[in-house]
């Protein structure tokens, strides 16, 4: 049986399988092909997490940015982000000096060589503002998607209200879950009552100090809206006594679209409207107690370094939306209310409007 020989370019060099150094340089030639198999392999992860973080943080802003357009009464706009497929390219090579006798190699200098080539240099995306996106962002969240939320345990007043639209409670029944609410918090039996109890006096107090009317006006129909705190206030008052007597209330949920519009309200409640608040909610903090917390912050201005979670640009100006302090009591839900709204979007983008599979070129980057 002949010795087997190795191929370098246009140059094939025989060897002795039997000899010390003939076995070392296959023993070279395996670690180099096994290098080559693992930088694919690395190549692959670290594209798959990179394409993962771009789409993520270009959803978020895509939410932040019509939003923003929103609080301005802007038009809207969407695009979908297609699946990539990627091929990386990796070659090995060793190049050297080989010195020959009759029984093969007795010396050589082998200097091996990895080219990784990766970089993405095409990326697909589609236009969605066609009619059938738009008619499903027209579709009413349903009940069974506000269970859903609740039971991923998303706060239950951050879920109710993002995802409803309105109240529809007569004149009478508010009356009557007042007059329950005012019972009920004359016995303060467990921790519970007596939070929900001590911040409904504040509601009630804050909304005497600057609201007009009562917070017990209603004509059936009461809107859930972020842009004027009087009102916020009101909801968040029916919402609070509703559950701290287990009650439910009649509800209308928004659309998708019209899940955009209240966190442009929210937006605009804090930089343009007329009396600047700064929106809250009422949940469940690190010490496991309940208190009130930003739900959604959103400023105008270049942020601090390291201070924006989420940053975009319209006509001009920034708009950011700071780091939460996570695990603090004052931790704002508005990352939390990104992935709400993110699986809402999801749920009216049909797999057919996203741009199909395309192949996409990877450019030498070493």
């Amino acid at each position: 049986m002949g010795n087997p020989t190795i191929s370098f370019g246009e140059t094939k060099i025989g060897f002795a399988m039997g000899g010390y150094r003939g076995s070392s340089f296959i023993t070279l030639l395996l670690l180099l092909a096994g290098l080559t198999a693992g930088c694919t392999r690395a190549e692959l992860e670290h594209k798959t997490d990179a394409y993962n973080q771009a789409i993520a943080e270009s959803n978020n802003r895509q939410i932040l940015l019509n939003a923003v357009r929103a609080s301005q009464r802007s038009p809207m706009s969407f695009v979908g982000f297609g699946s990539v497929s990627a091929t990386p390219s990796v070659s090995g090579a060793a190049n050297g000096t080989f010195n020959f006798d009759l029984f093969g190699i007795t010396s050589y200098n082998a200097n091996p060589s990895i080219n990784v080539n990766g970089g993405f240099n095409t990326f697909s995306m589609d236009n969605l503002n066609n009619a059938e996106f738009a008619e499903r962002l027209q579709y009413r969240i349903t009940p069974g998607a506000v269970r859903h939320f609740e039971e991923l345990r998303f706060p239950k007043e951050l879920v109710r209200l993002i995802l409803d639209q309105e109240y529809r409670v007569s004149a009478s029944e508010r009356l009557r879950l007042d007059r329950d609410v005012r019972a009920r918090c004359m016995n303060l039996q467990d921790p519970r009552t007596r939070e929900f109890c001590d911040q409904l006096r504040i509601d009630q107090n804050t909304f005497l100090e600057r609201c007009p009317g009562s917070y017990l006006d209603t004509d059936g129909i009461i809107l859930n809206t972020g842009r004027d705190q009087c009102s916020m206030i009101k909801v968040q008052m029916l919402t609070r006594q509703a559950r701290l007597l287990e009650r439910p209330i009649p509800a209308v949920q928004r659309t998708g679209q019209g899940v955009l519009y209240y966190l442009g309200e929210l937006i605009a409640a804090q930089n343009y409207s007329t009396h600047l608040y700064r929106p809250e909610l009422f949940t469940m903090t690190a010490d496991g107690t309940r208190r009130t917390v930003a739900v959604f912050e959103a400023k105008r201005g270049p942020p601090g370094p390291g201070e924006a979670a989420v940053t975009v640009v319209y006509n001009g100006e920034i708009f950011y939306i700071p780091r939460p302090a996570f695990g603090t009591l004052d931790e704002a839900r508005s990352l939390q209310v990104l992935d709400l709204v993110s699986q809402i979007i999801t749920l009216a983008t049909s797999k057919d409007a996203l741009p199909k599979a395309a192949t996409v070129t990877l450019v030498p980057g070493r």
